[in-house]
């Protein structure tokens, strides 16, 4: 498939150089499909244990136990009304300087995880690739931005920490969380073709299966039809200072919106 991007440019930059570029990327368009562009303007980020734990998985899931092990440690759970407890979280803290703290619990899920992958080789292939490489560059003269989990030759992959890795509630899940957008864009910027994406769903319950998903037909045209939308009212905002609110609705004669 023909790349969409153009004045195209590799760098592998880390996450906080990324997010700091002026680019509209997959997750701002996720929000502006299922919202609108004015929440995309005003969103607030809220950092939870859920996202530090898929953080967490992504390392060790794509890149292996030595690299995980460079940036995290664990931290037992720990009293802190007691001394000595105080005294081990400030010792522990200190002999990882620069890493970051995950719960025991938290490891028990992420090493159930790391085994159930292993013996999940079809899964397993497609993390076996080139981890978070930032692309930059432009569409229809506005700058975008993208950085796939991992890319193969001819396939892309996206690690998704999730409750039930069944296929009914993951599909329940890509529709509740618009990953179909994501994974379109995705591909369509880069000459990807979407059925060669796939989702690797991590279940942080027991018994924490690994499985790996691919998209239909109607769900591409969801996703290409999303991302093409949401873009849309990007470019209206960049070019026109328009603020679309919530469109594609019916409306009363007093704007009312229909639902």
């Amino acid at each position: 498939m023909e790349m969409k991007i153009e004045k195209l440019e590799c760098v592998n930059d880390n996450i906080k150089d990324y997010h700091s570029k002026d680019c509209i990327s997959a997750s701002g368009l996720k929000l502006i499909y299922k919202r609108s562009i004015f929440h995309y303007l005003n969103k607030e980020f809220k950092k939870t244990s859920a996202m530090d734990l898929g953080n967490a998985a992504h390392i060790l899931l794509y890149e292996g136990l030595e690299k995980f092990g460079e940036e995290y440690f664990v931290l037992p759970k720990l009293d802190m009304r007691k001394k000595d407890d105080k005294e081990l979280k400030k010792d522990l803290e200190f002999r990882n300087k620069g890493k970051k703290s995950i719960s025991n619990d938290q490891y028990k899920i992420l090493m159930n995880l790391y085994t159930n992958l292993d013996n999940n080789k079809d899964a397993l292939f497609f993390t076996k690739g080139k981890y978070e490489i930032s692309h930059y560059g432009t569409y229809e003269g506005i700058p975008v931005r993208v950085r796939p989990d991992c890319m193969g030759e001819d396939w892309i992959s996206d690690i998704k920490t999730c409750q039930d890795s069944s296929p009914r509630e993951f599909k329940n899940t890509i529709w509740k969380f618009s990953y179909m957008v994501q994974a379109v864009f995705y591909c369509d910027m880069l000459g990807y073709d979407p059925k060669k994406f796939r989702f690797i769903a991590c279940e942080t319950n027991a018994p924490y299966t690994v499985q790996h998903y691919a998209l239909s037909e109607d769900m591409i045209k969801v996703g290409r039809d999303g991302w093409k939308k949401a873009f849309h009212y990007w470019k209206q905002y960049v070019q026109e200072n328009k603020i679309t609110y919530f469109e594609g609705y019916d409306k009363t004669l007093d704007n009312a919106i229909i639902i």
